[in-house]
């Protein structure tokens, strides 16, 4: 009773000071406006309903008022203080929309000081995230949410090759200049005919396919079409809801192993610098590779495959039924409980008589073995782990969600040299692996491993990168201008 008795005093003064002896948001239009942008950030990654309605009480002419600023900030400064207490999991699944809105005492004390002071700008710069590039995101921000307000029809339709010519050939013309991706001409005559699909128009295309992580060919098929008509607001959503997602933690180490899982790509730090890039390949929709912070413990050199039971059970004893032979092809050994290896005869009697297969399998090291030459073991309880692999033509793929949940790196050799660096030399490597011979080999140091849900972030060139939501993380977003738009 003691404390609620202290805040609803600390509340009371805050509302005495509207006075003249106190500043307040509308006499402090810098404050006001970055106070606004904070709120609308949270509002557009959709992570509070409450949130989203305090802010568009703020901001509405109808609701806007000093309270509805003071009650927003609260708003913020609690969400913040909550999300530090979220562990990596929780942040990346943006488990966030039940977090209580409860300002401390110290939040409202704290409110209450900067109006007397005159410092709403500073209190409210004290909540900006540690985002990166964030002047440029505000910029990015601001130009999606412009774009919103304009006519945005959609362009899906036959496929579109360079040499073709036609209205809809012009449609994509601007469609890719309003984002950003060709210039738009200064004067008519410098484009010739818009409706011709022309060389320029074809590297714009191809620069768009990059950002979205899709086949870069100049060629505007079903998927291209697809990310051309995602309308900017949703594009905005997006962005925001994985740049909360980069606040993986409130400090990284040194050295650290980052796995995107929507981009399909790999990247190792040491000392905060990139030094080694990959693609890799994760799980399908149907065995998703978790959300995960573990450590990498020890290199695992000519792995054998100890085949999950959900495999066995989905993938290989329904084709066992139609080719028996495969056991054999791939270099599996069939093992019994105890580890003895179970002669052809006698698994085949137990599956083709009785219709059971209760046995393990094995997949010797070699050119055939699914986890190629190389594993990567880190501690969790899903069996989940990084390995190479023999399927290398996979990597040409645009969308590589293709596993049974573990990540496979292209560039395996190369992390492994980089891990054993300081007592393996890589000759000395390359005659370990030649022996075909298992070998389990620690790492000095265990490297920390993020596998994170990234699917919006800025470029080199400050314009958005985008991927697909290959797990629905995002699938249904609520519009906070839509929102109170319906209000009003």
């Amino acid at each position: 009773m003691k404390k609620i008795g202290m805040t609803i005093w600390l509340w009371s003064m805050l509302l005495l000071s509207g006075t003249a002896l106190a500043s307040s948001w509308q006499g402090s239009p810098e404050a006001r406006l970055q106070l606004h942008q904070l709120g609308l950030e949270l509002a557009l990654a959709d992570v509070h309903p409450e949130l989203t309605l305090r802010w568009q009480q703020a901001v509405s002419p109808e609701t806007a008022s000093d309270a509805a600023d003071d009650s927003l900030w609260l708003g913020l400064a609690a969400f913040w203080r909550q999300w530090a207490t979220l562990n990596f999991e929780q942040r990346q699944y943006l488990q966030t929309r039940d977090l209580a809105l409860v300002a401390s005492e110290a939040e409202i004390a704290g409110l209450h000081e900067a109006r007397l002071n005159n410092n709403l700008l500073a209190l409210v710069r004290t909540q900006i995230p540690g985002y990166g590039d964030y002047d440029i995101l505000k910029q990015q921000l601001a130009r999606l949410l412009a774009m919103a307000d304009e006519p945005w029809p959609a362009l899906a339709g036959p496929t579109l090759r360079p040499g073709e010519q036609g209205p809809a050939v012009a449609l994509l013309r601007q469609r890719l200049q309003r984002l950003g991706d060709m210039e738009p001409a200064l004067e008519p005559e410098e484009t010739g005919d818009d409706n011709v699909f022309d060389q320029a128009l074809a590297a714009a295309v191809a620069r768009f396919q990059h950002r979205h992580g899709l086949q870069v060919d100049g060629v505007v098929g079903p998927h291209t079409y697809a990310w051309l008509d995602v309308l900017p607001r949703s594009r905005a959503q997006l962005l925001m809801r994985s740049m909360l997602r980069t606040l993986i933690g409130d400090s990284l180490p040194a050295s650290y192993l980052l796995v995107n899982i929507p981009e399909y790509r790999l990247r190792l730090y040491q000392r905060q610098v990139m030094v080694l890039e990959s693609d890799v390949i994760v799980g399908q929709d149907s065995r998703k590779t978790p959300i995960m912070h573990s450590n990498i413990t020890n290199v695992v050199v000519n792995p054998p495959w100890n085949v999950p039971r959900s495999i066995i059970n989905k993938d290989i004893v329904p084709r066992l039924y139609k080719d028996p032979g495969y056991i054999a092809r791939q270099g599996f050994e069939v093992l019994d409980g105890s580890g003895r290896v179970v002669p052809d005869e006698e698994w085949r009697f137990v599956l083709y008589t009785e219709n059971r297969f209760p046995f393990r399998l094995r997949q010797r090291p070699g050119n055939l073995n699914a986890l190629g030459a190389w594993k990567f073991h880190l501690p969790n309880n899903e069996a989940i782990y990084l390995h190479d692999t023999p399927a290398r033509g996979l990597f040409a793929r645009d969308s590589r969600a293709l596993s049974s949940g573990c990540v496979r790196v292209a560039n395996a050799e190369q992390l492994a040299l980089w891990l054993l660096s300081d007592r393996w030399s890589p000759e000395r490597l390359a005659a370990l692996k030649a022996t075909r011979h298992t070998r389990w080999l620690p790492v000095s140091e265990p490297l920390p491993i993020f596998m994170v849900y990234w699917r919006g972030w800025l470029g080199e060139d400050g314009l958005p990168r985008f991927r697909d939501d290959i797990y629905d993380f995002d699938l249904s977003l609520n519009d906070p201008f839509a929102r109170r738009d319906s209000q009003t």
